[in-house]
């Protein structure tokens, strides 16, 4: 028996609209910065411990975070949120990714909804679905964005 999935392996090189400001891919998509300039991003928000050389160009913070759902999430959200809201004020275009931009950009992603649009975890995870269909997050950061306080 074989498994035959919609998605190609070239579909986690492509970057997914999130929000009009707000977008989920891969290193493989980071790493391209033709790619990146068609899809004008401006500004980007690496999750892992080496950037590629294109985030030169872009205004970047890199913020590395555990493939194993153990990173505090609301501790890089404080970063984050911060660096997402001034691109989106610039009217600026935020890429958010990991490796494969599957489980930590989701995330982190996820979180920002939660808190920046004041989503449910369900409501969150759904928009970052729909747009990425194909992303896994770690148990330890599915926790973790039900725990998140939208009081702020």
């Amino acid at each position: 028996m074989t498994f035959s999935s919609p998605y190609s392996p070239s579909d986690l090189d492509k970057i997914n609209e999130v929000l009009p400001y707000l977008f989920i891919g891969s290193y493989g998509a980071a790493e391209n910065l033709e790619y990146l300039r068609e899809q004008r991003i401006t500004h980007a928000i690496c999750l892992l411990e080496q950037q590629p050389e294109s985030m030169g160009a872009l205004s970047n913070l890199c913020l590395p975070m555990s493939d194993h759902g153990d990173s505090g999430l609301s501790l890089l959200l404080a970063a984050a949120l911060p660096f997402i809201e001034s691109a989106r004020a610039l009217g600026g275009r935020v890429l958010v990714f990991c490796a494969l931009g599957i489980n930590r950009s989701a995330a982190l992603v996820a979180g920002y909804l939660r808190i920046a649009l004041r989503c449910s975890p369900e409501e969150a995870l759904g928009r970052v679905v729909a747009s990425r269909p194909f992303i896994s997050l770690h148990e330890g950061y599915l926790s973790q964005l039900e725990k998140l306080s939208i009081s702020a």
